[in-house]
């Protein structure tokens, strides 16, 4: 059974392997993004399992990640940034990664919900781990596990991703801009090209011999916000290896400034996961809003009309017009765990007037 279903319910079965056929809502459940995950080393994984509906025959069916985690920098950042390190004392199971961050999820079917539910508590009664953490949902993600699952032991509101919708050329885009913002684009991208910066999207095997450059400027991004580092190199190597991947290079005389890692996502959509900038080229070349207006330029001509910006950077990305939606992390404990109920508070506070001073 350890290579197929390894409990089943109905509407719903638990595998170690994918099924053969998955039914993605988003980057972060494709088949392609979840069998590269399962082996990144910046995580640490006890057990990872998938809940997957039940269907007839090979139709597609959608998968939600169960990940037992012993260490992810990302939610020590949390954790360590809100002063709860630790939040529990053992790992913990999560119902999708929490580097899904860059994007969104929002329904979840009523199966997948009670399945991970039922195999996330059974891994705290076996003292397998401490907590159940379900990630980056939007209000209707949050309504959907609470309806199945119950009210959490405690709620925080994790962070804010940006978003924005293409229509029609690149020219209407900047022209739909606020006329402040727009005449400040354009001149920076002009000084930009003036002063020798020059833009590229790389596809994975032209990208793979600047990752350890990419990894100075995205480690310097963490230490920029004093949270861990959030990739290795082992990891951006195995980011490449997504379908779909492409990377967003800013140089000038062969030197890398700014570099943004994208998957292509369906027909018509990019999410952008990670990436960073040297601090110093940004008043000289505007590093990064020359990343991001090269990226939506790119994006139109590809037929890209959907781009996921990511979280953070809150000011500057609605005062560029993007729109933001609340990701939100529901935290399930055992009967009577009061502390952690506390615990998740105080973040949910922190988290939240940090994001109200930020925008």
């Amino acid at each position: 059974m350890r290579a197929g279903a390894t409990s089943a319910r109905p509407g719903w079965e638990v595998r170690d392997t994918l099924p053969e056929r998955v039914a993605p809502t988003c980057l972060f459940d494709s088949e392609g993004w979840l069998g590269r995950w399962a082996a990144t080393p910046i995580e640490t994984f006890g057990t990872v399992e998938y809940v997957v509906e039940r269907a007839d025959g090979d139709a597609p069916r959608q998968a939600l990640p169960l990940y037992t985690v012993k260490f992810s920098p990302f939610w020590q950042g949390y954790e360590l940034q809100t002063e709860v390190a630790p939040l529990c004392p053992g790992p913990i199971v999560f119902a999708g990664s929490v580097y899904s961050m860059y994007t969104k999820r929002g329904h979840v079917p009523e199966a997948l919900v009670a399945g991970a539910f039922q195999e996330g508590m059974s891994r705290i009664a076996r003292q397998e781990a401490s907590l159940l953490v379900v990630p980056n949902l939007t209000e209707e993600g949050v309504a959907d596990w609470v309806r199945t699952a119950g009210e959490p032991t405690g709620r925080v509101l994790l962070d804010l991703t940006y978003h924005c919708y293409l229509a029609g050329d690149f020219e209407e885009y900047v022209r739909r801009l606020d006329t402040n913002v727009r005449r400040d684009v354009g001149r920076r991208l002009r000084r930009a090209a003036e002063r020798g910066l020059r833009l590229r999207l790389l596809p994975p095997e032209e990208a793979e011999p600047l990752l350890d450059r990419a990894l100075q400027l995205t480690v310097g991004t963490s230490d920029h916000h004093s949270w861990p580092a959030l990739y290795d190199l082992p990891t951006l190597r195995l980011l490449l290896s997504v379908p779909g991947s492409v990377t967003a290079v800013a140089e000038v005389d062969g030197k890398i400034l700014g570099v943004f890692f994208g998957f292509r996502h369906g027909d018509d959509e990019i999410v952008f996961l990670t990436g960073g900038v040297e601090y110093d080229s940004l008043s000289t070349y505007s590093t990064y809003v020359a990343l991001m207006y090269r990226c939506i330029e790119w994006a139109h001509e590809n037929g890209i009309r959907r781009i996921e910006w990511g979280r953070d950077n809150y000011r500057f990305k609605e005062r560029h017009g993007l729109t933001a939606v609340e990701l939100w992390g529901l935290v399930y404990g055992p009967p009577g765990d009061a502390g952690t109920g506390r615990k998740v508070a105080h973040m949910h506070d922190f988290l939240s007037d940090y994001m109200e001073s930020s925008r």
